[in-house]
C-alpha cells in the first residue's frame, strides 16, 4: 500500500491528468455550468461592444489581443492564488482539466446525429448539427449531411480535446488554458465570416499555429488504420490544395483512413465556397459516419495508452530488468 501511495505521490500530476481525461469520456457539465460556454458568451459580447464598422482594421487586431489578455491573466492570476492556499494543489489541475476538456458533451450530439441519420430522420440531424458547424445545414442533402457530420467530428474533437492534452503535456496548466481560450475566441470571432475578417484574425493565426503539431501528430494516428507510407505523398498533396494545410492533413488522413471523400462545396451565409476533396472517391454514408465515431474513440484511447507507458516506461525496464 505504502509504495502505491508513493508512486500516485510520484506520478501525482500525469494521475490528475488522466482522471480528468477518463472523466471528460463520461461526465460532462450542464451548459449553463460550463465555464467555456460562460467564455464563448463573454467574448461573443466583447465583440459585439468593440468590433465596430467605423473602427480601423489596427484597432480591430489590437483590440481582440487586449480582449483576450483582459480574460485571460486574471484567470491565471486566480489559479496561481489557488495552488497556495489550496491543501492539495492537484485538485486544481483535476477540476481546471477537466472542465478544459471537451468530449463527452460533443460526442454525444455526434451520436444524436448518428442516430437520427439512421432513423431517416434527416431534418433532426440537421438541427443537431447547426450549432457544431458555420455552414449552412439547411440545404444539404443526406450525402452533405454525412461529409459535414465527419468533418465537424474530426475537427471538434481534435481541437478540443487532443489539443488541449497536447498544450498540458507540453506547458502545462496555462498553456492549455491559453490554448482553449484562444481557441474559443477563434470560434466566436470566425475569420470565414465577414463580420469578424479583420477582428479575428490575430487569434486565428494563433490558434492555427497552435495546432498544426496536433494536428500532424493525429493525422498519424489516423494512419494507423490505414497504410502509412503507401498514401503518404496523397495526404501532403491534398493538404496543400486545403485552405489551412494543418487542417487539409488531418482531414485527408482521416478520410482515406475510412476510404471516403471529404471537403468539397459549402454554403456560408449563402456564399458559396469550393474546397478541394480530401480522400478517395467514394462518398460518405451513414456507416461512414458510425466507423468515424468509433475511430476517434480508439484514437483517443492509443494517446492515453501511449501517454501512460511513457509515463511509467522507467519503471517498466526496471520491473523487466529485475530491480523491483
Amino acid at each position: 500500500m505504502q509504495d502505491i501511495l508513493a508512486l500516485m505521490e510520484q506520478h501525482s500530476v500525469y494521475f490528475s491528468f488522466m482522471f480528468a481525461a477518463l472523466c471528460s469520456f463520461c461526465f460532462s457539465l450542464p451548459k449553463d455550468l460550463n465555464p467555456l460556454s460562460a467564455f464563448a458568451l463573454i467574448f461573443k459580447q466583447i465583440a459585439v461592444k468593440v468590433n465596430l464598422p467605423e473602427r480601423s482594421d489596427g484597432y480591430k487586431r489590437l483590440a481582440s489581443l487586449l480582449a483576450f489578455s483582459l480574460i485571460y491573466f486574471p484567470i491565471v492570476l486566480i489559479i496561481s492564488q489557488l495552488y497556495v492556499v489550496a491543501f492539495k494543489p492537484f485538485m486544481i489541475d483535476i477540476v481546471v482539466i477537466y472542465s478544459l476538456l471537451s468530449w463527452h458533451d460533443k460526442m454525444n450530439v455526434y451520436k444524436q446525429i448518428n442516430s437520427d441519420l439512421r432513423h431517416n430522420s434527416l431534418a433532426t440531424a440537421k438541427l443537431f448539427l447547426s450549432p457544431l458547424t458555420l455552414r449552412e445545414t439547411k440545404p444539404l442533402s443526406l450525402l452533405g449531411t454525412n461529409k459535414a457530420t465527419i468533418e465537424s467530428l474530426v475537427l471538434h474533437l481534435t481541437n478540443g480535446w487532443f489539443t488541449v492534452i497536447f498544450w498540458y503535456l507540453i506547458s502545462g496548466l496555462y498553456g492549455a488554458l491559453f490554448y482553449q481560450l484562444m481557441h474559443i475566441c477563434t470560434q466566436q470571432w470566425n475569420c470565414k465570416l465577414p463580420l469578424y475578417k479583420v477582428f479575428g484574425q490575430l487569434p486565428s493565426f494563433i490558434t492555427r499555429l497552435l495546432q498544426l503539431p496536433v494536428h500532424i501528430l493525429v493525422s498519424f494516428t489516423f494512419s494507423l488504420y490505414d497504410k502509412p507510407i503507401k498514401h503518404l505523398f496523397k495526404k501532403f498533396k491534398q493538404s496543400v490544395d486545403w485552405h489551412h494545410f494543418s487542417s487539409g492533413l488531418l482531414l485527408s488522413s482521416f478520410a482515406l483512413s475510412i476510404q471516403t471523400q471529404l471537403g468539397g462545396v459549402r454554403l456560408y451565409e449563402s456564399e458559396k465556397v469550393t474546397y478541394a476533396n480530401l480522400g478517395i472517391n467514394n462518398q460518405p454514408t451513414i456507416d461512414k459516419v458510425t466507423l468515424a465515431i468509433q475511430r476517434l474513440g480508439l484514437s483517443a484511447w492509443f494517446w492515453l495508452i501511449c501517454i501512460s507507458l511513457y509515463e511509467f516506461f522507467p519503471q517498466i525496464v526496471a520491473y523487466f530488468n529485475g530491480s523491483y
